[in-house]
């Protein structure tokens, strides 16, 4: 039986992300949301640790993340303190 979670996921060559989402490049900041609104995912493209604040209030530091990840996190910020990734925000597709 198919793993129902990861099957439907389809990666595109031109983004390498799943083709349900659409992705922005994140600029990790301590004072400012990501530009776009909450993501619902984020897709990791650099290796090490990730500083987000979480929908609910929550502040979380994601540690030893590895590219090619994507994390079906709600995010509002990635802050630059103890970030030492890099990742892009992923929306649901045709919300861009």
């Amino acid at each position: 039986m198919p793993n129902k979670l990861f099957a439907s996921q389809r990666y595109t060559a031109a983004t390498d992300y799943p083709a349900e989402y659409q992705g922005r490049p994140v600029t990790p900041n301590d004072s400012a949301d990501l530009p776009d609104g909450p993501c619902v995912a984020l897709r990791i493209t650099g290796s090490g640790n990730i500083n987000v604040d979480l929908g609910g209030g929550a502040t979380a530091v994601l540690t030893n993340v590895v590219a090619g990840q994507t994390l079906r996190l709600q995010v509002f910020r990635v802050r630059a303190t103890s970030t030492t990734g890099s990742c892009a925000a992923l929306y649901p597709a045709g919300t861009l």
